[in-house]
This record gives C-alpha cells, structure tokens and sequence, in this order.
C-alpha cells in the first residue's frame, strides 16, 4: 500500500491543479498564449484492483518520461489531466497521439504483472487570445473523452472536431 502512496506523490493533488489551471487560464488571456488540456481515462482486461493499480503506475511513470517539465500531469480518480501550458491544438494533438500510440499497445507488463489496457484520450485547447474559463476547458477536454470512451476509439479526440 506504500507504493500507492509514493507513486501517487509524483502527480499534482487535483486542488494544485485547478489553481494552476485557473492561474494558466489567466495568463494565456493575458499574453494571448495558448493553453492545452489533455484528460485520459484508462481500461484494463483483467479489471482487477491488482491489474488496474499496476496499469495506472504504468501510465504516471509514461507521463513523467513523456511530458515537458512544464507540463503539469494530475491524477482525478482512476483518470488522469495533464495541462500543457503555452501549447497550442496541433502540438497538443502531436502529444495526445503519442501518448495513444505508447499507451494502446496490444500487451503491457509493469512490475511483472501482465495485462491489456486502453487508453482514452481527450485533448481541449484554448487559442492564443481567446477568453475560456479553467472550468469550461475542464469540460471540453472531457467532453473529448468521453467521446473517445462512448466510441470506443483508441485515438486522440480533440474536443474542436466533434462540436460540429
């Protein structure tokens, strides 16, 4: 049970979080940078305690090697926000992408337990200049997710394209 403890160490408490995305939210109207927010939601076969705890450490230890230094990662109960600040949609999409593409392996093991996993990626973005609450790019980047999950789609959805 340590373990849990010490991985979950590594990520932002979803109190940081927010305050961090509100004060990002802030700075990208401010100077007019963009702001991107990448939420994932993972699946294990077997769906078991034991399987579904080694899938989510498999997935922190990914986003830590992956993402910039700037990049702010979360977990929100067995899912995870990773806010990418001063990115705009296409370097989003570029790193949403890759993530599916490192996380929807036919087969994963971490820490010799074996299992299936998939991984559901919704990415939201705020545009350079653009007046966006933290509370409603929370919800796009859900709402992306979702969409993904519902479809059972193993690519990135990026909340932009399914509005139409």
């Amino acid at each position: 049970m340590n373990d849990i403890l010490t991985h979950e160490i590594e990520l932002y408490s979803l109190e940081s979080f927010q305050t961090l995305l509100d004060h990002e939210v802030h700075r990208s109207r401010r100077y007019k940078t963009p702001l991107t927010l990448i939420h994932l939601a993972i699946e294990t076969d077997p769906d078991r305690p034991e399987i579904l705890h080694s899938a989510e450490m498999f997935t922190i230890n990914i986003l830590d090697v992956q993402l910039r230094d700037t990049d702010i990662p979360c977990r929100k109960g067995n899912e995870f926000l990773v806010m990418m600040p001063a990115t705009d949609e296409t370097g989003g999409r570029v790193v949403c992408e890759r993530l599916a593409k490192l996380f929807n392996e036919p087969h994963q093991t971490y820490d010799r337990v074996s299992f299936n996993m998939t991984v559901f990626v919704g990415m939201a973005s705020i545009p350079e200049g653009t007046a966006l609450t933290s509370h409603k790019l929370m919800q796009q980047a859900s709402t992306a997710m979702g969409h993904a999950r519902d479809q059972r789609l193993t690519t990135a959805v990026i909340f932009s394209e399914i509005i139409q």
